[in-house]
């Protein structure tokens, strides 16, 4: 009798502890990095840079070859091609240890965890004519995917099983225009219009010969938001170039809707509890200032600093304020490029060769981490097309849990109008 009335409230004690376990997991820092609403990666995420800024330490605020610089500096649309188009894709995995209710009480892993995504990362076009330039591009910048986590155990008469799945992205459409003025100056403008989903679906299901019963959390919500962003650059020489650039801040607004569902079939029970909100998550100011000097035809080094000002970060999740004590950090990216002079089919052609170092402090006052990372590509320039294949390498340090980040960027160029 005794364990059959264990069995018999194991179901709701189970609904009422999920419901406590995801409620603590949100309201309380417990997770380190990766927040339900964290990016894969890394949380200072500034534009969506190409294969050439990537093997550069992600440098983009003076330096540019295609039309994603605009998405953070349009100012310098100005120094590309007359008519120009480019597309990127990329494969980046990332290692999690704590994360929704892995490592934090619920389900252990016996090591990190890691997530894959394959896809296309930005394609824009350019167009300059006289003292003004345009540029438009589409970016998806952030994944929210997590490892997804299957787990259960059995007597051989009573089981139990839990899954958890969560996917996400968050897309930008974005349209620059850039003046030159006198001086060497020029400055550029942008809008950015952002769109996305986030879903995450938890399912615990218990079993016995009398009985099936299934706890369901899903909770899904869908992104919008608008925000701005622009640059100054300013041509000192032929050789160097200075810049300064921001982003503003903005509220990225959320659709939300939770639905838990209690079923037990043969019992005919089936209890739903559905709920709807408009979650907001304001997003941080960026400032940032970068230069790219040009010391033989084929030697050039670039580097940027960008600051995030994470201390205003806020979270309202249905309705219930969020806390997430960040802090203020400072990203910054260097690299050294080698253009080697070559010929293919008897065209003159150059072959790049990139390296370049970052360091990525994430915003968490605790555990503190960062990502130091090493950069490098190569590729091949001819007079109307480039192709660039770029990588980065990271590994975090300050958490102790030895998380890595790494991406391979493959960009293709076309100049249609020099």
């Amino acid at each position: 009798m005794e364990d059959g009335a264990a069995r018999a409230l194991f179901p709701v004690a189970l609904l009422a502890g999920l419901l406590l376990i995801c409620g603590a997991a949100s309201a309380q820092l417990v997770l380190g990095q990766y927040e339900d609403e964290a990016p894969l990666g890394t949380w200072n995420i500034f534009g969506a840079p190409s294969a050439p800024a990537v093997g550069l330490g992600g440098v983009q605020f003076a330096r540019a070859w295609d039309s994603s610089v605009s998405l953070t500096n349009p100012a310098l649309l100005l120094t590309l091609p007359r008519l120009s188009a480019f597309v990127s894709a990329s494969y980046a995995v990332t290692t999690l240890f704590k994360y929704s209710l892995v490592n934090t009480g619920v389900v252990a892993s016996s090591g990190n965890l890691a997530a894959g995504i394959l896809g296309l990362d930005c394609g824009g076009l350019s167009f300059r004519s006289g003292k003004w330039a345009l540029g438009v591009a589409a970016a998806v910048p952030e994944s929210y995917g997590r490892p997804k986590i299957v787990v259960g155990s059995s007597d051989g008469v009573w089981s139990d099983r839990l899954t958890l799945d969560q996917t996400g992205y968050l897309r930008i459409f974005h349209a620059g225009i850039a003046r030159r003025l006198p001086a060497g100056l020029s400055l550029g403008l942008g809008i950015n219009y952002a769109t996305g989903t986030m879903a995450r679906t938890i399912i615990e299901q218990t079993s016995d010969p009398q009985r099936v019963v299934t706890i369901t959390d899903d909770k899904r919500e869908s992104y919008r938001g608008i925000f701005l962003n622009g640059g100054l650059a300013w041509e000192v020489s032929g050789r160097l170039t200075a810049a300064l650039v921001f982003r503003s801040p903005y509220v990225k607004k959320a659709k939300g809707r939770s639905v838990l569902r209690y079923e037990v079939p043969a019992g005919e029970t089936d209890i739903l509890i559905d709920a709807e909100s408009t979650n907001e998550y304001r997003q941080p100011w960026v400032v940032g200032a970068g230069f790219s000097y040009r010391i033989t035809e084929a030697w050039s080094v670039a580097a940027d600093m960008a600051y995030f000002g994470w201390s205003r970060y806020e979270v309202t999740y249905f309705d219930e304020p969020l806390e997430r004590p960040f802090r203020n950090v400072v990203k910054t990216g260097a690299g050294v490029e080698y253009l080697a002079p070559s010929r293919i089919c008897g065209k003159a052609a150059h072959i790049p060769f990139r390296v370049g170092v970052s360091l990525d402090p994430q915003p968490m006052t605790a555990p503190r981490s960062s990502y130091p990372a090493l950069t490098f590509g190569t590729g091949l320039r001819l007079p109307a097309l480039a192709i660039d294949l770029s990588s980065f390498i990271g590994r975090e340090k300050g958490s102790g849990d030895s998380l890595k980040s790494a991406k391979i960027v493959l960009t293709v160029r076309y100049i249609f109008d020099e």
